[in-house]
């Protein structure tokens, strides 16, 4: 298989994300500090997904090792991949359902991200059953790609949010005590 180091090196990526937010996670929510919906999300996005990503970039190393032609561990693994992402889009969904304070630009980037999300399963289900695709690594390469993407840009919000928040807090106090003096 040619595409084994590409595989590996999503592999290495997935858990190095995953674990860093992890700890991110661990120590940002301080004891009696208020956490927030979209932070949970956020978190959990992370850990799943990168999780989820280190798992789908060496299930075909798995399959070929059993000895499965290349075009058949491409249909498994991109059968495979619509359910999974199926299975967390409902998940994700379900947890931001209750969450009503969305900003409009927040809200067009969940829409656009569901969108994708969704290409991402049709893609796979052509290539799953030969349609369109031929059960190539392509497809499969691009679900590995949009899941590391979406995974690094949870991260990066993970840790600026925080940083963001208390700026803004800061320059508000700070504003109320030029507005006393």
């Amino acid at each position: 298989m040619e595409n084994a180091d590409q595989l590996l090196t999503f592999t290495q990526v997935a858990i190095a994300v995953a674990g860093f937010a992890g700890i991110i996670g661990t120590f940002q929510f301080k004891e009696g500090e208020k956490i927030r919906r979209g932070d949970a999300v956020g978190l959990a996005v992370v850990v799943n997904t990168g999780l989820m990503s280190a798992f789908y970039s060496t299930l075909p190393l798995l399959l070929i090792n059993f000895g499965v032609k290349d075009s058949t561990v491409w249909a498994i693994s991109s059968g495979m991949t619509c359910f999974i992402y199926a299975y967390f889009s409902l998940d994700i969904a379900m947890r931001l359902k209750n969450f009503k304070k969305f900003k409009t630009v927040n809200k067009i980037l969940i829409y656009l991200l569901f969108i994708v999300g969704f290409i991402v399963i049709v893609i796979n289900f052509l290539n799953a059953f030969n349609i369109v695709f031929k059960r190539e690594f392509g497809p499969y390469y691009i679900s590995l790609i949009y899941s590391l993407g979406l995974v690094c840009y949870m991260f990066s919000r993970l840790l600026l949010r925080p940083i963001w928040r208390t700026l803004r807090k800061q320059e508000a106090e700070e504003s109320n005590d030029n507005d006393l003096k």
